[in-house]
């Protein structure tokens, strides 16, 4: 058993899109009084920032200064998470936007611009005291964490939980298109030249298709309380 001091503590959360790292992140990380960063929204901000600036998203070099050039803010909240601010600014609902989200893609795929953003979360790890979720985190970004956990779940159970929420707000969601989508972006996750998403050796895995969000969270401190 190896001795870790919680205030040190670093989690690793990877997986899937759709398997609800961000809930299980948070809830882990209240539990022990860590704090909580989902790494995407470094990404997305990079993204905003691009489109915001009036950068051609398609240009590595103009992209890569742009990265270079954000100052990073981070703020825990009550709930334990880190709200992400970027050059001073909280963006809040705008990271959300479908043109920030495909913007953020774009320009993470670009190797440049993503080694930036991932030194500044590798920084972040070796702080500890976090819990980290993306989909390189336990493999690229801290390959040292005491505990790296990996979600992941069948499509299909990704795409019924996504209906549901949309349902729950009010949207009439299509089920195969959602479905399609969950693969298409398993593949590119997958697949991509740079810090592909893929289980980190000594990763605990824990299929999540037949579990509730409180099982899920069980599970992850049982991994936990392994080093603790």
């Amino acid at each position: 058993m190896t001795d870790v001091k919680k205030s040190s503590m670093t989690i690793a959360i990877d997986g899937t899109a759709g398997v609800g790292k961000s809930s299980v992140g948070k809830a882990v990380a209240l539990k022990y009084g860590l704090s909580f960063l989902s790494t995407g929204q470094m990404y997305r901000c990079l993204g905003w920032k691009v489109l915001n600036s009036g950068i051609d998203v398609d240009n590595p070099e103009a992209v890569t200064e742009a990265a270079k050039s954000i100052v990073w803010g981070f703020e825990r909240q009550a709930d334990s998470s880190l709200k992400v601010l970027i050059d001073g600014q909280y963006l809040g609902d705008k990271l959300q936007l479908e043109e920030v989200g495909r913007a953020a893609s774009k320009t993470s795929a670009i190797p440049e611009a993503r080694a930036v953003i991932m030194q500044k979360q590798i920084d972040l790890g070796k702080k500890g005291g976090i819990v980290m979720e993306g989909r390189d985190i336990g493999t690229v970004i801290c390959p040292e964490a005491p505990v790296k956990i990996y979600l992941t779940a069948a499509p299909e159970a990704r795409a019924v939980r996504r209906v549901k929420q949309l349902e729950e707000q009010g949207e009439k969601p299509d089920y195969q298109n959602i479905l399609a989508s969950i693969i298409s972006r398993d593949e590119r996750d997958s697949n991509r030249a740079v810090s592909p998403l893929k289980p980190a050796e000594d990763a605990v895995i824990i299929d999540t298709s037949a579990l509730n969000l409180e099982q899920v969270i069980n599970k992850v401190l049982e991994a936990v309380a392994k080093v603790w």
